[in-house]
């Protein structure tokens, strides 16, 4: 038998026991075989969604697009910087590119790559640590646990997210509360609907999520976690642009000399910035348009016999989400505990 919960179950079947029967109100609901939830004025559910965008491919394309510009950086940083700092309006490039003859400028790139190269990250040339890191920032749009409340009360419920949990990567050991950025949507009041034999299912959801500001929070908080700096502090922890800016202005062709020591400071500061606001930047156009829970089905289990759900278990949600692409299904699974 199938219904909508009503107040009145949900206090019927606190006073269970444990017992057979029916709940005392005919339903058959509120036994430890059909347990009813547990309401709303007993505490939330605490929620936890397992998203796997790998299962269809959701993602990969334009999350190697978010990572390019670290891969950029890692095959040639010299054009990186100088190309980003230009780009962002860092107005000391075009002042040293005038001012510099050819022979020199023609050099320029060949010069900062040979001092950026022997800079290290942990043991590792930047340039490779850029590379891998790439690699670790990819993950976070892989695969992510969502956490949520769920109270239950009547006919309808509030649904809230509190938390996304990126350690199911099994490379960012993150986890970062929701805290309610501008346009996120994060709490929705679906109705719930319970069989007998403890058959739970909950109805149209739809949240709103920056989703993309969130991964690179993680991202960054997983940098600080490794090296003590977020990814712009510990790239520049490790280039040290004065000394680069000091080197390279001693570099000379035919008696002519770079020079411009300030210039070259600037540009190389600029593009560290630069290359962090566009990886940024990126990030943020992943921001979840959409996270559309159309339906979710589980079920309830009552571990202590009172006719209450203590657990709710085997739950799919049948999911989308829209990164800027449309909706497209997305794979996730839930389980709740009280």
């Amino acid at each position: 038998m199938t219904r909508i919960l009503a107040a009145c179950l949900l206090a019927a079947a606190c006073g269970t026991s444990g017992s057979a029967g029916d709940g005392g109100d005919g339903t058959g609901l509120g036994t430890p075989d059909s347990p009813l939830p547990q309401g709303a004025d007993k505490g939330p559910y605490q929620v936890t969604t397992k998203v796997d965008l790998t299962v269809e491919a959701v993602l990969p394309p334009q999350a190697e697009l978010v990572v390019q510009t670290l891969r950029d950086f890692s095959n040639n940083p010299a054009r990186t910087l100088i190309d980003l700092a230009g780009q962002e309006g860092v107005p000391a490039v075009a002042t040293l590119y005038d001012a510099l003859p050819s022979q020199l400028t023609d050099k320029l790139e060949g010069w900062i790559n040979t001092e950026v190269e022997k800079v290290q990250i942990d043991g590792q040339p930047i340039t490779v640590w850029a590379g891998n890191f790439a690699g670790v920032a990819d993950t976070a749009f892989s695969q992510f646990d969502v956490d949520s409340t769920l109270a239950i009360d009547d006919a309808t419920s509030t649904h809230t997210l509190t938390m996304l949990d990126f350690t199911p990567t099994g490379v960012l050991n993150v986890k970062i509360p929701i805290s309610g950025l501008a346009s996120d949507i994060l709490t929705q009041h679906p109705s719930i609907v319970v069989n007998e034999g403890g058959a739970f299912s909950v109805g149209d959801q739809a949240f709103g999520l920056l989703f993309g500001e969130y991964a690179w929070n993680a991202v960054n908080a997983a940098c600080k976690a490794e090296f003590g700096y977020d990814i712009r502090g510990t790239l520049g922890h490790a280039i040290n642009c004065a000394g680069i800016a000091h080197t390279i202005a001693n570099k000379c062709v035919l008696g002519v000399c770079v020079g411009h020591e300030s210039l070259v400071d600037e540009i190389c500061e600029g593009g560290l910035d630069a290359v962090v606001n566009v990886m940024h930047d990126r990030f943020a156009q992943l921001n979840l348009e959409a996270l559309h829970y159309a339906s979710g089905t589980a079920q309830l289990v009552d571990d202590d016999g009172d006719g209450v759900a203590d657990r709710i278990v085997d739950g799919t949600w049948d999911a989308q989400m829209n990164l800027g692409l449309g909706l497209r299904h997305t794979p996730a699974t839930f389980t709740a505990t009280r």
